[in-house]
């Protein structure tokens, strides 16, 4: 990468605003971008795997009326647990539960869900973070020829 293929459109940025080796700290972020990639694809396709197999040895210990079964292993056991969690709490379900709960109070208090969603929402906290985004080219198509160059 050069340097003076940098720009910025608030400020110019010169090259002895640069570390020397700012060439290699890029070089670096793109080979470790790259990697990251290669991982979290690698990730994925291990945990549907691991899903698949979770999957039909559920269905199998089930079949055979085995729910409660042990399985020894290296190092340890495995063990069918349920577990329940709750659902997301998002500003659909909020709406709909307030919705309910001046509905069970009764006629003698206002709904107040819209002000107390509209109070939520305008002091909601935000950070902002600087990251880097990796943008690939675009290949430019090559020009058809009909044949005409054949």
């Amino acid at each position: 990468m050069n340097n003076n293929a940098l720009t910025n459109q608030s400020n110019a940025i010169t090259k002895t605003a640069l570390p020397q080796d700012f060439n290699k700290m890029v070089r670096h972020y793109v080979h470790f971008d790259g990697l990251t990639k290669s991982y979290q694809q690698q990730t994925t396709n291990a945990r549907q795997m691991k899903d698949t197999y979770e999957e039909k040895i559920i269905k199998a210990m089930e079949d055979s009326h085995m729910t409660n079964a042990i399985i020894q292993i290296v190092g340890g056991k495995i063990v069918l647990e349920e577990t329940t969690h709750p659902a997301p709490l998002n500003f659909m379900h909020l709406e709909r539960m307030l919705h309910e709960y001046f509905q069970a109070k009764g006629s003698k208090y206002p709904d107040e869900t819209d002000n107390i969603l509209k109070f939520i929402k305008q002091n909601r906290k935000s950070v902002t973070t600087r990251k880097l985004k990796r943008e690939m080219a675009i290949p430019v198509p090559e020009p058809l020829t009909n044949g005409l160059n054949n």
